[in-house]
């Protein structure tokens, strides 16, 4: 069944506030010129159809040639500063708009990053969030932008409208009515266009996602060996290919509809003219208006339709930014959960042990539970290792645990609390924690175990990190020591290898100092050996903490207080490894596959070096 649209949550008027409430924040000066445009965009038309009448009416007067010369020449002046003043304001307004666009783009950068991780994670969240860029992504055709100039341009027009509609009802009201009816049944068909527009704007923003990813992956130089051993350049060409035809397809559909609305726009345009023309040429004939007010009343029509279109193609521009301003909104109003109305301090907790109490958790409606009455306890100061199969609900534990998610029912306590009683940013000061997505921004050695500025950077503290996990010796030999960039795209920059970004990561765990330490598979790409090292060396920095270790190889979490063995989101055996191997069940069972597996690949690499 197709998933019906959601209603718009923000109607133009919402829209058009919110974007003044930052202008008048960011830019107020922008506000100054955007009301110096509308006075003086009214201001020029209504003099250029009077200059020709009142031209007219000196000269079949009789008027002398001084009187003409100042009259048309007070009225040449204030024409002159007019265009010069709204020059100007056009000019700083293009500037601003710009820097408002750019403060748009930070606000829904920020909000990436303080938003629930739920928010980004998810691929509804991710849709969001492309969307949202989208509508900045066009420059002057940005919905921020065309919102504002769309909005300045119908004030005019409207207020242009009704001084013209006063000039041109003297002669005849019908003619006004029948202008207005034909524009409107030219708004019907643009709206027509742009609703199908955004009907597919889910569509687009997935074709957009995918493209981005395939090229941002095949530019990725850590994917360049495998690129160029493999011959995959061809594949991705390929899967490029196809989403630009797919989404050039889709592109193509939408302007159909607006070519055709575009073609009905045209025949209402000749068709409203033609009458208005045809009627002021037969009443100048009759003798119905004088050739002076004929004048007047042709520069009216013709500047009366120019109003009623502009105001007709600016709702349909406006209709069309305000969708994009949805769109962008919706990721700006990312609804956090709640913070709890009078949160606990963690100078409440007087120990760090951690509870699940029949803990259910799924990713979805559409999907079953990864945790299913899931129980566990960890006493303060144990250590504790997750193992199972994959998808067994492991990494599910550490995200509901850090907060990231909440439980469909049941709770989780530290130290006896409800982590729900806590602020978020105050449960994320509990947790340091190495996962298995490694990050290493292109910041300095020392900014990357601080996760800070320099400037508030401990860096004797960097250093005693560093020391401990080992990794001191290799920025010893550095130039540029602690300060050297984590990227060779810098100059004097390094890459550390595996083993060495594990232990970066290390140190910057210890550097957070946290009650509550997580190393949540960050070592699938080592060898056995180097993940036991590393694993041992996190065990010893745990020291007096409470510590849970993620790993698929159980060999590496032998030292743990207790291990707990993960199946289909349940604990389904739980003790030490020596009790967990005298069961003889699921752990005991893996253990003997992977030592054996471990053994004769050790066989195999003793054969070949003999």
């Amino acid at each position: 069944m197709k998933k019906k649209k959601e209603p718009l949550k923000y109607h133009i008027f919402q829209n058009i506030t919110f974007l003044l409430k930052c202008i008048r924040r960011e830019h107020p000066l922008l506000l100054i010129f955007i009301i110096m445009q509308v006075i003086l965009s009214v201001i020029s038309p209504v003099f250029g159809i009077y200059i020709p009448k009142i031209t007219l009416d000196l000269v079949m007067g009789s008027a002398d040639t001084a009187q003409i010369f100042l009259v048309l020449g007070g009225f040449g002046i204030v024409m002159v500063l007019s265009m010069a003043l709204s020059g100007m304001a056009n000019e700083g307004k293009y500037i601003m708009y710009n820097d408002m666009r750019r403060y748009y783009q930070m606000e829904l950068f920020l909000q990436s990053l303080s938003c629930d991780y739920k928010n980004v994670e998810s691929e509804e969240g991710q849709t969001k969030y492309q969307r949202a860029m989208s509508t900045l992504r066009n420059g002057d055709w940005s919905g921020t932008s065309i919102m504002i100039v769309s909005s300045i341009d119908i004030v005019v027009s409207l207020l242009c409208f009704f001084i013209y509609s006063g000039i041109m009802s003297s002669l005849s009201p019908y003619m006004v009515l029948l202008l207005i009816v034909l524009s409107l049944i030219s708004l019907f068909g643009t709206r027509q266009a742009q609703s199908y527009e955004y009907k597919q704007n889910d569509l687009t923003a997935a074709y957009e996602k995918k493209l981005s990813y395939v090229i941002r992956t095949g530019s990725n130089a850590a994917f360049g060996k495998d690129m160029r051993l493999y011959h995959a350049g061809g594949w991705f060409q390929e899967l490029r290919s196809s989403l630009i035809e797919e989404s050039a397809k889709l592109a193509g559909k939408i302007q159909d509809r607006y070519f055709a609305s575009g073609v009905v726009n045209a025949f209402v345009l000749f068709l409203r003219d033609g009458i208005a023309y045809s009627y002021l040429i037969y009443a100048v004939s009759a003798g119905q208006i004088t050739i002076p007010e004929f004048t007047l009343y042709f520069g009216a029509v013709t500047a009366f339709s120019g109003f009623v279109n502009g105001i007709v193609n600016n709702l349909n521009e406006l209709n069309g930014a305000n969708l994009q301003m949805n769109s962008m909104r919706a990721f700006l109003d990312n609804t956090n959960d709640p913070e709890p109305e009078t949160p606990l301090a963690l100078s409440d907790l007087k120990e760090y042990s951690i509870e699940f109490c029949d803990v259910c958790f799924s990713y979805g409606t559409d999907t079953g539970f990864v945790l299913d009455h899931f129980n566990l306890k960890i006493n303060a100061g144990e250590k504790i290792a997750l193992v199972g199969v994959n998808g067994a609900g492991k990494t599910t534990v550490v995200k509901l645990l850090c907060g990231f998610y909440k439980p469909d029912s049941g709770i989780i306590l530290i130290g006896g609390q409800d982590i729900n009683n806590f602020r978020k940013k105050d449960l994320l000061k509990l947790y340091a924690a190495v996962f298995q997505d490694i990050y290493i921004p292109p910041f300095t050695a020392a900014e990357n175990v601080s996760m800070q500025e320099l400037k508030t950077t401990d860096r004797n503290r960097v250093e005693e990190c560093l020391v401990k996990t080992g990794l001191w010796e290799q920025f010893c030999g550095q130039p540029t020591g602690i300060d050297t960039p984590m990227t060779k795209e810098i100059t004097g920059g390094i890459v550390l290898s595996g083993g060495q970004q594990q232990k970066l990561l290390m140190a910057r765990a210890l550097y957070k100092d946290a009650p509550i330490l997580i190393l949540d598979e960050p070592t699938a790409a080592l060898d056995p050996i180097a993940e036991s090292r590393t694993y041992e060396q996190f065990h010893e920095i745990a020291s007096d903490k409470t510590a849970v270790y993620i790993s698929h190889r159980l060999a590496s979490t032998r030292f743990c207080d207790k291990i707990a063995f993960l199946s289909n989101g349940k604990i389904t055996e739980e003790g030490t490894h020596d009790e967990l191997m005298q069961k003889g069940g699921a752990y005991s069972q893996m253990f003997a596959l992977q030592s054996q597996y471990y053994q004769n690949k050790e066989v195999a690499a003793a054969y070949a070096e003999a």
